[in-house]
């Protein structure tokens, strides 16, 4: 049998993503709608998320639309030049779970995916943070986890504070 479709070559395969999961944790003194709450707001956002504590980073338009498939677009003053920290909502399970992508500048910088579950016990919440790294894009996923645990930190210290 004759494959008339031979003309056009072989479809291109296109390897998989090699996905490496990078988690952390942290207890933190507050309570899941709290903690949750800090993900979510743009100001309350801005103030852990970026900032001195991160280098020179400085808050610009912070923007979000909380729903599944919602965007986010955080812009942030790094180094002089203006960087837009972009995502989609993929879970939002409040105040259990919590996943979106990341993106700065629309492009893919290895950090593919953030994921976050918060456990509350007593007057405490277990956030559980796992991070997705493109292995292709990164070689070492340990400056991400750094970056994210000077953030929980960050985090951290902001909560326990209120």
């Amino acid at each position: 049998m004759n494959n008339q479709l031979s003309m056009f070559g072989e479809p291109e395969k296109k390897s998989a993503p090699k996905i490496t999961k990078v988690s952390l944790s942290k207890s933190i003194p507050a309570s899941a709608e709290k903690l949750y709450d800090r993900w979510l707001i743009p100001t309350f956002a801005g103030n852990w998320m970026f900032g001195e504590h991160m280098g020179d980073d400085g808050v610009g338009d912070m923007n979000n639309e909380v729903r599944p498939g919602g965007a986010f677009n955080y812009t942030v003053i790094r180094g002089g030049c203006e960087v837009v920290c972009s995502g989609e909502y993929i879970v939002i399970d409040r105040p259990n779970k919590l996943s979106f992508s990341w993106h700065e500048n629309g492009e893919n910088t290895g950090l593919s995916t953030v994921e976050i579950q918060l456990e509350q016990t007593d007057e405490k919440t277990k956030l559980r943070v796992t991070l997705h790294v493109d292995r292709a894009l990164v070689d070492n996923p340990s400056t991400i986890k750094q970056q994210w645990e000077l953030r929980c930190k960050r985090l951290a210290a902001q909560l326990s504070r209120v």
